[in-house]
């Protein structure tokens, strides 16, 4: 969830400000940045987190396994959440980078196709603030292809990600599927398989309602059967 949060949140800012400096060298610079972090498989960049920051010949910054110290259950509460959030830190950047990557891109070229739309040069031509051209005009129409793709990560947070999760020794959801499968646990499979139904039809069900909130022409009626 946390992952996932912060995937949208930066893939907003960074598709927005792509698309404001479209063929540009900065722009070019950003989108082989993100070029490079989507083609990094997570296994290996897991591996060179642990390698380079976790201690043993380099610096010794964060722990390699586990969501809390051994100790932990004798800390305080606010210092056992400090140790929490000190111990996501490399899966949550191992579980992000690749969806940062892949969902700017997809607000950037959605950004360009709204700033390119008829109103928007008619609100340039007006002397319109640039800012208020982007953020108030063209971003709510933008935000319709995100929404549609946040409908289908809600069923991911139950997945998990194992391999992320066995690298860092962390008893996750994708670890528990993973388990209950081979040892054919079939209670805790059919548990998942309809929780994750479940969420399917949530994240249809949550897309829907945003695209209302986002796009004021998109209205929910009720209908005869």
């Amino acid at each position: 969830l946390i992952s996932l949060f912060l995937i949208y949140f930066l893939a907003l800012f960074s598709g927005i400000y792509s698309s404001t400096i479209h063929n540009t060298k900065k722009e070019r610079a950003l989108s082989l940045f993100l070029f490079v972090l989507y083609s990094l498989p997570s296994f290996w960049i897991a591996n060179l987190l642990i390698l380079f920051l976790t201690g043993g010949d380099f610096l010794n910054l964060f722990p390699s396994q586990y969501l809390h110290a051994p100790d932990a259950d004798s800390y305080s509460a606010f210092k056992y959440f400090l140790d929490w959030i000190w111990h996501l830190v490399l899966p949550v950047f191992t579980l992000t980078y690749g969806g940062l990557a892949y969902l700017s891109r997809q607000m950037k070229v959605s950004m360009l196709e709204a700033l390119n739309q008829d109103y928007i040069r008619t609100a340039k031509a007006k002397g319109m603030p640039q800012q208020r051209v982007v953020y108030g005009h063209a971003l709510r129409n933008a935000l319709i292809p995100m929404v549609t793709l946040l409908g289908g990560l809600l069923p991911s947070l139950l997945g998990g990600s194992i391999i992320v999760e066995e690298i860092f020794t962390i008893n996750g959801m994708g670890k528990l599927s993973f388990e209950a499968i081979m040892n054919r646990d079939y209670p805790v499979i059919n548990a998942i398989a309809f929780l994750s139904a479940f969420l399917t039809l949530a994240g249809i069900l949550l897309s829907d309602i945003l695209y209302v909130l986002v796009d004021p022409r998109i209205k929910l009626v009720k209908t005869k059967l």
